[in-house]
C-alpha cells in the first residue's frame, strides 16, 4: 500500500485536480481501497494533470509575450510610417495638395474651359471654341498645349487612339467649318 504525499495532497493544485469529477471518483476509489495499483493511478494522472497545467501557463506567456511584441513592432512600423498629409512631396507641393475631393474633377474642367479660350487672341476663335463640348476642347488642350501625343491622351481617357484622333479631326472641323462660313 502506496501513501500518498500530504503536502501534495494539501495543496490548491490537488485541490484543483479533485474538482474534475473523474480525478475526484479516483481520489475517492484510493481512500476506499489504498491498493498500489489505485495509487499509481491516481499518480500518473495527478502527473498528467500537472504537465496540462504548465503547458498552459507556458501557452499563456508565449501569448502574452507574443501579443506584446506584436503591438511593439506595430507601434514602431505606425511611428515609422505615419501618415502625414502636411509632409511635403516636393518644394511647394504638401501630401493634402494631392488628396481628390468629389468637385476636383468638376472645378478643373471649368478652370479648364477657362484656359483654353484664355489662351486664344482670335475672337472668332474664341466664340467658335464655345460650340465644343469640354472633353472635345480637354482633348485638344492636351494635343496642342500640353503636347501629348493621341496615345498618350488615350491612355488618360481609357480610349482607343483612333477615337482620339477621330475626335482632334472633328474638333479641328467644327472650328474650320465655322471659320469659312464667317469668310
Amino acid at each position: 500500500m502506496k501513501i500518498l504525499n500530504p503536502d501534495v495532497v494539501n495543496s490548491n493544485v490537488f485541490k484543483r485536480f479533485l474538482e474534475i469529477e473523474k480525478y475526484n471518483k479516483l481520489y475517492n476509489a484510493y481512500l476506499q481501497e489504498p491498493t498500489n495499483t489505485n495509487a499509481d493511478s491516481l499518480n500518473e494522472q495527478f502527473k498528467y494533470f500537472e504537465r496540462q497545467i504548465i503547458r498552459i501557463a507556458y501557452i499563456k506567456k508565449a501569448i502574452i509575450y507574443e501579443s506584446r511584441k506584436f503591438d511593439s513592432k506595430l507601434r514602431e512600423h505606425n511611428r515609422k510610417y505615419e501618415l502625414n498629409l502636411d509632409a511635403p512631396i516636393n518644394e511647394g507641393l504638401a501630401m493634402v495638395d494631392t488628396v481628390q475631393d468629389e468637385k476636383s474633377f468638376i472645378q478643373f474642367e471649368n478652370i479648364f474651359e477657362n484656359d483654353l479660350e484664355s489662351l486664344l487672341s482670335d475672337e472668332l476663335l474664341i466664340t467658335l471654341l464655345k460650340r465644343l463640348n469640354a472633353k472635345q476642347k480637354q482633348v485638344l488642350y492636351y494635343r496642342y498645349v500640353n503636347e501629348l501625343t493621341e496615345k498618350e491622351i488615350a491612355k488618360i481617357y481609357n480610349v482607343s487612339q483612333q477615337a482620339i484622333s477621330k475626335m482632334i479631326h472633328k474638333s479641328i472641323n467644327i472650328l474650320r467649318e465655322g471659320r469659312e462660313g464667317d469668310d
